[in-house]
């Protein structure tokens, strides 16, 4: 499959005599996956009435039947408000140390200001931020990306250039040199560039808003004018039905289909007004074939999770592997194979696995190596976590919380390994942890994600390890980072009372 980084270019390069245009890719299922949590740049641009070409035979929806234009909304505005306050937080403090005569830290909490607010426009404006400490980047990605900016620093005006090298000058100065000094002249001017570029932001914002609004208002006035009388509601069954259609319509290889696990989450009130909902699903189905392909099944587990109302969990295993696994006497394997529904066969194909009657289908067969396998894990989540702990209120906040992930990652393996001889073929926190709810529920009682918040909340912990990694931080607050320690310590009793028996 080829990446964007091979595509742009040659997109870019294939339109080079169109001055007038100007490409941003997507990769499909992250374009959707970003309009669901409340992307409005990309909601507003991939409505019907802008599509100018589609592959024949291509079935991907962006924008789905069932898309919930509220918690978009609600998203987006969330995301904003979290922005907006550290901005603030950096506004406060400028305007402090300013009051006090400190202008290096003035200057240092000005240039934070205009960054972020930056930052938060390319995020808005296209789903994407570039990653630099420098203003005048900024200030030309948003030039290149919004006609409508202009004013803030001029290109041709020597004194605006100056204040581009000066704001330059400022995140490096004082954060590595000793006597670098600002005076009060040049901090009123670079003030009043913030100003204009926070009146910018405010006006743009409001604008790509109020087009959202317009275009879900149009929307759900359609769709009321079609909606029926009576409304059937799909049941459990049809549900499953329609995930494993979609599973066959994808995979063009013989296999077969297996649920080992689903859960349900429902809601209802009675009083003035009766509320019924249906809730969220979530099913756990086991691919078998006859060649790899899992790369393709981990694609298709994206694309269906983007449902608002059902969600799946996917793991894929060639026949030999599935063998394997049964060979080494692999409970979980045992129990899915012997004693789960098979939802889907092909046709064409042949799969005679071979049991071990010996073997203990409720348990673990050697419990005193499988004990020191979960002791091993054991030790290294509490690791992680004093060593999380330990880190007290300075700026290796994302160091914390990567140390939180890890710990609860390790104690996830260790109860995968000890009660279903089952070791995963991913090693990331969301597929652990889907996997643990799986088969347990206080998994799901310690991180429920069933509202926006706390979803945002486990995606924020899962994705600690791809943002130190790649970006070299992470954007938490304190308050974030001890509700992880506290779930994390949290989780780890619980794994250690369920292996003891307590």
């Amino acid at each position: 499959m080829r990446t964007l980084g091979e595509l742009v270019p040659k997109i870019v390069n294939s339109i080079r005599d169109f001055s007038e245009f100007k490409v941003f890719c997507y990769v499909a299922f992250q374009a959707k996956n970003k309009i669901r949590e409340g992307n409005l740049f990309l909601f507003t641009s991939c409505q019907p009435d802008k599509l100018v070409y589609k592959r024949e035979d291509s079935k991907f929806e962006i924008i789905p039947k069932d898309f919930d234009f509220n918690r978009c909304k609600e998203r987006a505005i969330g995301l904003l408000d979290r922005e907006q306050q550290k901005i603030n937080n950096f506004k406060d403090g400028y305007y402090h140390f300013k009051e006090i005569g400190k202008y290096p830290i003035a200057s240092f909490m000005l240039h934070q200001v205009i960054e972020l607010t930056y930052r938060n426009l390319e995020l808005f404006l296209i789903g994407k931020e570039r990653i630099t400490h420098s203003i005048r980047s900024h200030h030309l990605c948003l030039k290149d990306i919004d006609g409508g900016y202009n004013g803030i620093f001029d290109d041709e005006n020597d004194e605006d250039i100056n204040l581009l090298q000066m704001l330059e000058n400022i995140y490096r100065a004082t954060r590595y040199e000793d006597n670098f000094y600002v005076d009060i002249e040049m901090l009123i001017e670079i003030e009043s560039k913030m100003k204009a570029l926070m009146a910018y932001s405010k006006k743009t914002i409001e604008k790509v808003i109020d087009r959202f609004e317009e275009i879900s208002t149009s929307y759900l006035k359609s769709v009321n004018a079609q909606l029926k009388t009576e409304v059937t509601k799909e049941s459990d069954e049809d549900r499953l039905n329609n995930v494993v259609n979609r599973i066959k319509e994808s995979l063009s290889i013989d296999m077969a289909i297996y649920l080992f696990g689903q859960r349900k989450r429902s809601f209802s009130m009675e009083g003035i007004h009766t509320i019924v909902d249906d809730g969220d699903h979530h099913y756990d189905l086991l691919i078998v074939g006859d060649a790899d392909i899992r790369e393709q099944v981990s694609n298709l587990q994206a694309n269906l999770n983007q449902s608002s109302d059902t969600s799946v969990l996917l793991i894929s295993f060639t026949k030999d592997q599935v063998q394997k696994q049964l060979d080494n006497n692999s409970p979980f394997f045992h129990q899915v194979l012997q004693f789960r529904e098979t939802l889907f066969c092909s046709e064409n194909f042949h799969f005679y696995p071979v049991f071990d009657e010996n073997i203990v289908n409720n348990g673990v067969q050697t419990e005193g190596e499988d004990k020191m396998v979960w002791y091993n894990r054991e030790q290294n989540a509490k690791g992680f976590f004093h060593g999380g702990a330990r880190i007290d209120e300075s700026e290796e906040i994302g160091v914390k919380v990567l140390l939180y992930n890890q710990a609860i990652e390790q104690a996830c393996l260790g109860l995968l390994e000890y009660y279903l001889g089952y070791k995963p073929y991913q090693y990331n926190l969301m597929h652990l942890y889907d996997l643990c709810c799986s088969f347990w529920s206080f998994p799901n009682d310690i991180f429920p994600r069933s509202t926006i918040e706390e979803i945002d909340l486990f995606n924020n912990l899962v994705n600690t390890v791809k943002d130190i990694r790649y970006k070299g931080n992470t954007h938490m607050d304190w308050d974030e980072v001890y509700r992880y320690e506290a779930r994390c310590e949290r989780f780890i009793e619980e794994c250690g009372k369920l292996v003891r028996g307590e």
